[in-house]
């Protein structure tokens, strides 16, 4: 179950690090997009999901789940529900020696961390010390998630409740191991400075989760995309964690759409602006229109 949480805050880590770009041109918004045209015979789906949101405030719209309903798969940007998937983060976690995470910080910040790992999270952060920065990061954000309930729930995991009641095939548009080699290519001294950067000002990094869970909540893409790409950190890595990700995205969907109705949830940060999913396959010809 560990393992499960942690690939969800992978994602969810996705989310919070991306950097500035363009707004699209303003239109009503939603979290559920129907594809259609470019010779689909069916309709299939676009959702946005967030990984983290208290159970009081978290709802699938009656449009959400009639789409499920008619949907033949569902996609997520990593099937959370294969054992085999998510076992490959514990293979993968690891740093080969002589590693240390605390080497990565000046003294009186890993005692910083450290503490605050401690006080936060009950957690000794010298047990961490061989995992790579990307998974230590992800369990951080368990508090950071947790702005107004202790147990928030994941729109992934939901979602796949409904798609094994409806007996449905549940997909990954791309590997966890992918997600890793993201993050392996960016400095791990830049990841650690994040991670000072965050414990440094909490009450700021609770207020950027609460407003995008609050632009969520209103359905508003706009607003929450607008809300991520002015977010400080990982401003040169846009392209590697978001963009390039989504046109990764867009032939596996076209694939998939031409075959029956498909249910596709990602990220809700990932649909909006000029390189967002939907913007990617209106440039491709399809028809991308909210459903309210």
């Amino acid at each position: 179950m560990l393992l499960k949480k942690i690939s969800l805050l992978f994602s969810c880590s996705l989310l919070l690090l991306t950097a500035k770009g363009q707004q699209t041109a303003p239109e009503k918004s939603s979290l559920l997009w129907e594809i259609s045209g470019k010779g689909l015979q069916s309709p299939s789906w676009l959702y946005g999901t967030i990984h983290a949101i208290c159970p009081d405030d978290h709802h699938f719209s009656s449009a959400a789940l009639d789409a499920l309903k008619q949907s033949k798969a569902l996609y997520l940007e990593v099937n959370i529900d294969d054992k085999q998937e998510v076992g490959r983060i514990q293979s993968a976690a690891l740093m080969p020696e002589p590693y240390s995470f605390k080497a990565l910080f000046a003294a009186a910040d890993y005692a910083k961390m450290s503490t605050w790992f401690h006080d936060s999270l009950n957690i000794e952060l010298a047990q961490l010390d061989k995992l790579k920065p990307l998974i230590i990061y992800s369990i951080m954000l368990q508090k950071f998630a947790a702005t107004t309930c202790d147990r928030p729930v994941s729109t992934e995991v939901e979602l796949v409740k409904l798609a094994k009641a409806q007996q449905l095939p549940i997909k990954g548009l791309e590997a966890i191991l992918d997600q890793l080699a993201m993050f392996d290519s960016i400095p791990d001294t830049e990841e650690a400075a994040m991670m000072l950067k965050s414990i440094t000002d909490t009450a700021k990094s609770r207020e950027d989760y609460r407003r995008m869970v609050s632009a969520y909540k209103q359905g508003d893409i706009r607003l929450l995309y607008n809300q991520i790409v002015q977010m400080e950190d990982m401003l040169r890595y846009k392209e590697l964690l978001l963009d390039r990700r989504n046109r990764n995205w867009i032939s596996i969907i076209s694939s998939e759409a031409a075959k029956a109705p498909t249910f596709f949830a990602v990220g809700a940060g990932h649909l909006g602006g000029n390189i967002g999913v939907i913007e990617l396959l209106r440039k491709e010809g399809y028809t991308v229109k909210p459903v309210l």
